[in-house]
């Protein structure tokens, strides 16, 4: 069992405990060569028992979270919409066009669908787009590990004794 703090290192602790300088438990701790018991003990002592408390920490990273997943819903729906614009240009007329001849002229004809290899690219941006689509709506809506993180970021947030 260590030693006994002596009364100066204690107010020392406690002066650094008061201050509201965002410093966890355990940096106040590692500052001081002391455990980080010791230093929500002191804190607990002196009756400071919102020192360490995270609970603006965690509903700022909620906040967070829920506006990256606004964020991604919309980016999903703009991905979705566009892999239906390039599907609908395969069924649209399609101006091809070339510069050539010793005057290097512009020519161009309308053709009632787009050309093999115009049609390839359209349709391999739909697939990609749709994809992307996909993907970010499965983000939101597949919880593999999910609950899991949700549960241990409650237990670091309201537990005090992991601090981040």
């Amino acid at each position: 069992m260590p030693p006994p703090l002596n009364e100066s290192k204690r107010q020392d602790i406690l002066n650094a405990i008061s201050t509201s300088d965002g410093r966890s438990r355990n940096q106040i701790a590692k500052e001081f060569g002391v455990a980080a018991s010791t230093v929500g003990k002191i804190a607990q002592e002196a009756g400071i028992t919102d020192a360490f408390d995270r609970t603006q920490t965690q509903k700022g990273t909620q906040a967070r979270s829920a506006d990256l997943a606004e964020l991604r819903s919309r980016t999903a729906a703009r991905f979705l919409q566009k892999a239906n614009e390039m599907l609908d240009r395969l069924e649209e007329p399609c101006e091809v066009f070339a510069f050539g001849g010793a005057e290097n002229r512009f020519n161009s004809e309308i053709l009632h669908r787009p050309p093999s290899a115009e049609a390839r690219n359209l349709m391999t941006a739909a697939a990609i787009a749709l994809d992307k689509h996909v993907l970010l709506d499965k983000h939101d809506a597949d919880d593999s590990g999910g609950a899991a993180v949700d549960a241990w970021l409650r237990h670091v947030m309201g537990s005090g004794t992991t601090q981040m």
